[in-house]
């Protein structure tokens, strides 16, 4: 303490000064749990040390207490309601009496992280020196009655008047050796003669007796040999006379020096808490303060009778509140209200942080305690620069975060989350369970009508294991999900969108169909080429072959006919190589297209012509629907003529016998040319429509005999049409034909 000379410190372990404690001293953090206790404490519960290992809830101890008696007759259950009732953040007191007859004081101090400490002081002999104290108030009424208390009475001459037994017995002399009349002197020499005065304490007593002045009170103290206490008291009378009483306070002094004891141990605890504990008096002025006040404020001198008025006036003009006007900062601190506890928190110059906690005290004064929390406060600042770069980084990776404590509550997570998930503003809030997640991902039916099972599944699913799955979103994303748990029974949840990815993948493995069905259309191409070529080649090669067995002496009607065969075989064999070149040039990108301006009659008499010519199915009729007058056509009046002829061709060729194919040709409503031909064919089922275009393709290769080509028909004629700004699209039904619509912009028109 401040208010007396420091004493030289022994290094003792903190460890072996709390163990050594003759106090009990239990350490409670702010989960409620035993950390700390002392031998001091054990003993106070009848407990052998390290009874309450630490760890241990206070409510598992406090009820293990009450049922062994701890805290004496009564319900055990409503004992230990009792117990943990009490407000642990306000510093308090509670009684026990153990079943053995010790009585114990139980002190609760606050301690800034939400915990407290648990003070047990024994006040068995202050409670009984209490009780004695009050029976010898009783005993001293009955004294007086019957003159219990030891009392003599004494002449003005020094003689003795009266004196009871007890007189005589607290002075160690037999009752029969005091009678009235005897001289104090007298009485003293007596007493002398006894070995309890023989020493240099009895010789001092019985010498101050002599010398004392009867005409006014005094007081003197003697420990006998038996151990007792008693208080000698002369007092005058009013004739001169006076009186002696003895009495015996054995266990008031006991009591004292018991208190006095205590009080030692309490200032021992003050000088080595390590907190600064400074004491303001009802007059506001310092009464107390430790060794650790004066170290936490350093520069901030304090001593006992100063002012608070005067500390916090030099305080702020030095600058301990901050930078600012010291009358205005004087003010701000003065203001604050004592008569209630208060918190607060600021920096001081030399840059050490500190908390300063104050509160009332019962005689008017107040206690401010101290804490030097500049550690506290860097590892705080760390942390939050920590939890502030993890922010940026969960805010920055592409893949959802979701973070579970165990209680299955959400603990953080990041805005991408949120838009993966599709989960409205304000729904991923720390403390949201997982099953109200779910219940919204169920409402928007995101695994449609597996909703509620997949939402069950995941609901009684085991977090301690991982997993990993892919699901498809009701909005079409797709989104990879992966669950690993974390320490302390939590799990976190990732999310990553893999739409694009899967998107490619699926466009790669259309493409790898697609590179596979044209190797094998090209195959089937090879094949039917072959074909298609070797038939003209045979009838040339048969024919010419017929010319020259007849060299000698040719018959002018075989030559005739055979040089038609051969001419009509070699123009097939032409038109199929000119459909292989014009293959060639469009894939190659050198298609060029002249502008002819073209009558659109002349042009469909020639496409007709040439479309029986190369079918020969005269018994299938091709009626013409052309609207009149029609513009001229600006194109490349053979392309657009080979591409006509190409899915005339195929009209005619794909209908049967008594078949009919119709074509009709108008200028739209919108100014296109409309040229449509329908025929009354096999038809084709819709998924194969648009495969019609691609080269090489034939849908049933089965029909290669019966409809003769090689498969490049519409994807020429498709190239042709595209080629001069139009399109060509198909409409079929299997059984009931086909209609080909091709459709040319009013560009093309000349009016």
């Amino acid at each position: 303490m401040s208010d007396g000379p420091e004493q030289p410190l022994v290094p003792v372990s903190l460890e072996s000064i709390f163990e050594a404690l003759p106090i009990g001293i239990a350490f409670v953090d702010a989960g409620k749990r035993i950390m700390m206790m002392n031998a001091a404490f054990h003993r106070s519960l009848d407990l052998p040390p390290n009874g309450i290992p630490p760890g241990t809830p206070v409510e598992q101890a406090v009820r293990a207490s009450a049922l062994r008696g701890v805290y004496g007759p009564g319900d055990p259950e409503a004992q230990v309601a009792a117990v943990m009732a009490p407000d642990r953040t306000q510093t308090g007191r509670l009684r026990r009496r153990t079943f053995q007859g010790r009585s114990f004081d139980l002190y609760n101090t606050p301690l800034p992280d939400g915990g407290y400490i648990v003070s047990a002081i024994e006040t068995t002999a202050l409670i009984a020196a209490r009780t004695e104290a009050e029976g010898a108030l009783a005993q001293t009424t009955t004294a007086l009655a019957t003159l219990r208390v030891g009392l003599a009475a004494f002449r003005a001459n020094g003689t003795l008047l009266f004196s009871n037994p007890r007189f005589a017995e607290l002075f160690g002399i037999p009752s029969d050796r005091i009678i009235p009349g005897l001289s104090f002197q007298a009485l003293l020499e007596r007493l002398e003669a006894h070995d309890e005065f023989a020493g240099a304490d009895g010789r001092a007593f019985l010498d101050a007796q002599r010398r004392a002045d009867r005409t006014v009170p005094s007081a003197m103290r003697r420990i006998l040999a038996s151990g007792q206490v008693v208080d000698v008291v002369s007092d005058p009378l009013p004739d001169g006379g006076w009186t002696i009483t003895v009495a015996d306070i054995s266990r008031l002094a006991q009591a004292e020096n018991e208190a006095r004891r205590r009080a030692q141990l309490l200032d021992s605890i003050l000088d080595a808490v390590p907190h600064g504990i400074c004491v303001y008096g009802a007059d506001r002025r310092v009464s107390l303060f430790n060794p650790t006040y004066t170290r936490v404020m350093a520069g901030a001198p304090v001593a006992v009778g100063d002012h608070m008025d005067d500390i916090v006036r030099r305080r702020a003009e030095s600058g301990e509140f901050g930078a600012g006007n010291a009358a205005t900062i004087f003010a701000q601190q003065m203001a604050y209200d004592t008569a209630r506890p208060q918190i607060r928190r600021r920096r001081r110059p030399d840059g050490t942080a500190i908390d300063v906690r104050t509160a009332p005290l019962p005689d008017g004064g107040h206690i401010s305690v101290v804490t030097d929390v500049t550690a506290l406060t860097q590892a705080e600042d760390e942390l939050s620069r920590r939890a502030g770069e993890m922010a940026v980084m969960l805010a920055s990776i592409p893949h959802g975060v979701l973070l579970w404590g165990a209680d299955r509550r959400l603990i953080a997570s990041n805005a991408i989350a949120a838009d993966l998930l599709g989960h409205p503003p304000g729904l991923l809030t720390p403390g949201r369970t997982d099953m109200e997640l779910l219940a919204h991902m169920v409402a928007r039916r995101e695994w449609g009508e597996q909703s509620e099972a997949v939402a069950e599944g995941l609901l009684t699913r085991d977090r301690g294991i991982s997993l990993a799955g892919q699901f498809v979103r009701a909005n079409g994303r797709v989104l990879d999900m992966r669950s690993d748990p974390t320490p302390g029974g939590g799990w976190v949840t990732t999310y990553t969108d893999v739409t694009d990815i899967r998107e490619s993948e699926e466009a790669l493995r259309r493409a790898k169909e697609a590179a596979e069905a044209a190797n094998q259309a090209k195959s089937r191409f090879l094949a039917t080429m072959s074909h298609e070529l070797r038939t003209p080649l045979n009838a040339v090669i048969g024919f010419s072959e017929a010319l020259l067995r007849q060299k000698a002496a040719p018959n002018p009607a075989d030559v005739a006919e055979f040089a038609q065969q051969i001419n009509d075989s070699g123009r097939q064999l032409l038109a199929q190589i000119n459909i292989v070149l014009d293959v060639a040039r469009i894939e190659s990108g050198r298609f060029e297209l002249a502008s002819d301006k073209v009558d659109l009659a002349r042009l469909f008499r020639t496409v007709l012509r040439q479309a029986q010519a190369l079918v020969h199915n005269p018994s299938v009729v091709v009626d013409f629907d052309i609207q009149q007058p029609l513009p001229l056509l600006l194109c490349d009046e053979r392309r657009m003529q080979q591409a006509l002829v190409q899915v005339l061709t195929n009209a005619i060729k794909f209908s049967d016998r008594t078949g009919k194919v119709a074509v009709n040709v108008a200028v739209a409503p919108n100014g296109e040319l409309a040229i449509t031909i329908t025929d009354t064919g096999i038809g084709m089922h819709p998924d194969e429509l648009d495969r019609v275009f691609e080269p090489f393709i034939q849908l049933d290769s089965s029909l290669s005999r019966r409809y003769q080509g090689a498969g490049l028909g519409l994807y020429i004629a498709k190239a042709m049409v595209v080629g001069h700004g139009g399109t060509i699209a198909l409409r079929s039904t299997p059984g009931a034909g086909t209609t080909a619509e091709i459709r040319l912009p009013p560009d093309r028109l000349q009016h």
